[in-house]
């Protein structure tokens, strides 16, 4: 998986900064910061082999499994014969409770997990069942639950802020209650010039507001703040009381823990090594701080400020890496074409001129008239790389969201270059998994006509849409019931309506009421998929869930795969999802096929943000976000939909923010006598906060990280018309701008 940086750290040189930086001192604490490419990761698995020859216990980790693995693999490959612990720092957070409470139960569970828990905890609330709205006591028109999903969305999301922000559930409450009264007790100047001139035309008149238009606004805020609260709290008391924790919940408990009894009560280890720390949040660095003591003795960080892409996911290790108690500064580049590290800090700091690159420089823009030009450039290009001797695996094409790839990857797979994928994305939105899908459903209920049509469609029967027309028809001469369908239906639709309807699809399909009507090819291929069936339904007494899961697999979807680099993707696909069954069934050996299929859709619904998926195929070309390109280089890359909403995405706050020092701050502006669309503080805070310019700046930070994964030739490519870049930058068209005239 990590072939490429564990080649990277074996040939590298190191040079007078980087063997300063690894003499240092092990029990000091040691900030190690440079430039991408610098040999920061280098230096700090070199200071972690040193730390080994001192028979000491050494942890490695760092934000996230990707991390932790590219560093188990880099260090392997330095000390194969005795490696340190290497764990994210909330599995180190787990281990902790589990030592120095040995008697309670506690278990790390993903955040789509908490997710699912979380909303069923807000239901109540989302059906107003809540003594509260009964009472009068909150108001129900509040900022946000017009959308009820889209509300519960973002209150977890707040949530899982607070806990990696070491925020309790009353100290939340405290801070927006001192906020408001900050806020509207005082109100700010909403006429200023400079507010009025920054705030667009379509908001201004949520400035115009009367002491009883804030008075109004104050109290909604409050009633938001109750909830919130209290779903928070509710939150607390229904996972993490009963042991079932997140990474971030962990590490709140494990850091509140070890501030109640001292860093001495768990002293496993002895120096711990952190990279990518400009990721870490202010909850595990506050863990740090617990675990180590003030100040991080014996903790080294490397990190580089200007690859800080999660400062709005509540990344705070700038800071750390800021104000260690040392700093070892590397200023080499031994990645990076020099015109391509150019182009990355040109990027980064606009303002800062800067002359244009050399005419010679590794570096190409392009523009297409559409997605699918831009989809060619970029599969045109990487198959003449190939041809040319380019290994697949030295190509990475790197993108905001892996979701607007989906055309990028087709043209790929069509010039038959293998493919695997890395970042936050869903595996169920592929369609060879939602086949498989629909194969593990024809088992459960051949009567879930969207997962039965599916099946009709697929590969594996390929039924022509007129037979598929006709399944869905009421047969000419169709079986007697054996007991009448009840005609209990509402007279308004009794005209329309018919329960026959609801099931006649699966009639056809299983019991072969319509067979007499079909082509004799489709009967065929309708009477293996019944033999199948009554085959897997006597296996399923044998087989455990997995296993039967491999077999259906095995029998439908597998067989339909071709042998090129589309079947070798679909293949990997296919293995993720058997891999999340396994998983699934280790975590509740008691559950049945439908309990995880019926798990996978509440999967598939899931925030996006909340999952992620790992490269498995080494060899193929990756396609991949920002946060899994961390830590990598490859030869070539494409930086893909470089346009202003895409990459940089713009700048879209959710339906309520929140500061400690401002409190909450809600957006929307509710209620039946509200006369705009947002609140005056959000307006006021967006302008006084300059958020969309902190924004766009961790935007240009994902750039410049994403730029300088190259070491050869960098191409940076979009499609449409450019904006003039007001509400988000044109990185294309600022690319196009530095290289010279041709």
């Amino acid at each position: 998986m990590h072939a490429g940086f564990v080649r990277y750290a074996a040939r590298i040189v190191l040079d007078a900064e980087q063997l300063r930086a690894i003499e240092h001192p092990l029990e000091a604490g040691l900030a190690i910061v440079g430039p991408a490419g610098s040999g920061k990761t280098a230096a700090l698995l070199q200071r972690a082999v040193r730390a080994l020859r001192e028979n000491a216990d050494v942890l490695l980790s760092g934000p996230g499994r990707r991390a932790v693995a590219r560093l188990r693999a880099g260090i392997l490959a330095l000390a194969p014969e005795r490696a340190p612990i290497c764990a994210t720092l909330g599995e180190v957070a787990l281990e902790v409770l589990q030592t120095l409470r040995p008697g309670v139960e506690a278990e790390l569970i993903s955040d789509v997990r908490a997710a699912q828990v979380f909303e069923s905890v807000g239901a109540r609330l989302f059906s107003l069942d809540w003594t509260e709205f009964v009472s009068a006591e909150i108001d129900p028109e509040i900022t946000g639950l017009r959308a009820p999903e889209h509300f519960s969305s973002a209150a977890f999301r707040l949530i899982r802020r607070l806990r990696a922000a070491q925020i309790s559930p009353d100290r939340f409450r405290d801070l927006c209650l001192k906020g408001a009264t900050k806020f509207y007790g005082k109100p700010p100047n909403f006429a200023s010039a400079d507010l009025l001139l920054e705030t667009g035309p379509k908001y201004r008149d949520s400035l115009r507001v009367t002491p009883q238009d804030l008075a109004r606004q104050h109290e909604r805020e409050l009633d938001l703040v109750k909830i919130l609260v209290r779903l928070y709290a509710t939150y607390v008391e229904t996972l993490v009381a009963r042991g079932c924790l997140t990474g971030a919940d962990a590490i709140y408990e494990a850091t509140a823990l070890l501030k109640e009894r001292g860093p001495a009560a768990f002293a496993r280890y002895r120096y711990a090594l952190i990279d990518d720390a400009q990721d870490l949040d202010a909850g595990e660095l506050a863990f740090l701080e617990a675990l180590f003591g003030a100040g991080l003795p014996g903790v080294t960080l490397a990190g580089d400020e200007r690859e800080a892409s999660r400062v709005y996911a509540g990344a705070r290790g700038d800071t750390a890496l800021k104000n260690a108690s040392t700093v070892a500064a590397l200023t080499g580049s031994y990645r990076c074409d020099a015109s391509i590290l150019q182009l990355a800090e040109r990027i980064l700091e606009p303002a800062k001129k800067a002359p244009a690159l050399p005419h010679d420089a590794a570096v190409e823009a392009y523009r297409g008239a559409t997605t699918d030009d831009e989809a060619r450039f970029v599969a045109t290009t990487a198959a003449r790389l190939v041809r040319d001797g380019v290994a697949p695996e030295r190509i990475a094409v790197i993108t905001r969201r892996l979701a607007g790839a989906i055309d990028v990857i087709d043209g790929l797979l069509a010039r038959d270059i293998p493919v695997d994928l890395a970042g936050q994305a869903s595996l169920f939105a592929f369609p060879a998994v939602q086949d498989a899908l629909a194969a593990l459903w024809a088992l459960v209920d051949p009567y879930r006509h969207d997962w039965l049509l599916r099946n009709l469609e697929s590969p594996w029967l390929a039924l022509a849409d007129a037979t598929i027309a006709q399944l869905c028809g009421e047969p000419s001469q169709p079986q007697a019931l054996l007991f009448e369908i009840p005609g209990d239906v509402p007279e308004e639709s009794r005209g329309r309506w018919d329960r026959r309807r609801d099931l006649r699809l699966g009639r056809n399909v299983t019991r072969g009421d319509a067979d007499a009507e079909l082509s004799a090819e489709a009967r065929e291929r309708l009477g293996a998929f019944r033999a199948a069936l009554a085959r897997w339904e006597c296996l399923e007494r044998d087989l455990d869930p997995p296993a039967l899961a491999r077999l259906i697999l095995a029998e439908t979807v597998a067989p339909a795969l071709r042998d090129d680099a589309r079947g070798r993707f679909e293949r990997g696909l296919i293995a993720r999802l058997l891999d999340g069954i396994d998983t699934f069934y280790a975590r509740d050996p008691s559950a049945s096929l439908e309990d995880y299929l019926r798990y996978a859709e509440n999967v598939a619904d899931a925030d996006a943000d909340l999952l992620a998926l790992d490269v498995r195929d080494s060899d193929a070309l990756h396609v991949i976000d920002i946060e899994a390109a961390k830590g990598r280089e490859f030869d070539h890359v494409f930086i893909i939909d470089a346009r202003a909403g895409a990459f940089p995405r713009y700048y879209v706050p959710d339906a309520f923010l929140f500061t400690p020092s401002h409190g909450m701050i809600p957006k929307e502006n509710v209620g039946n006598d509200a006369r705009t669309a947002r609140t005056a503080k959000f307006t006021y805070l967006h302008f006084a906060l300059k958020l969309r310019e902190r924004y766009n700046q961790q935007e240009r930070k994902a750039f410049y990280c994403a730029a300088s994964r190259a070491r050869r030739r960098l191409y940076v490519s979009t499609s449409g018309r450019a904006t003039r870049g007001a509400a988000a930058p044109e990185f294309l068209e600022e690319t196009r701008k530095a290289l010279p005239d041709p």
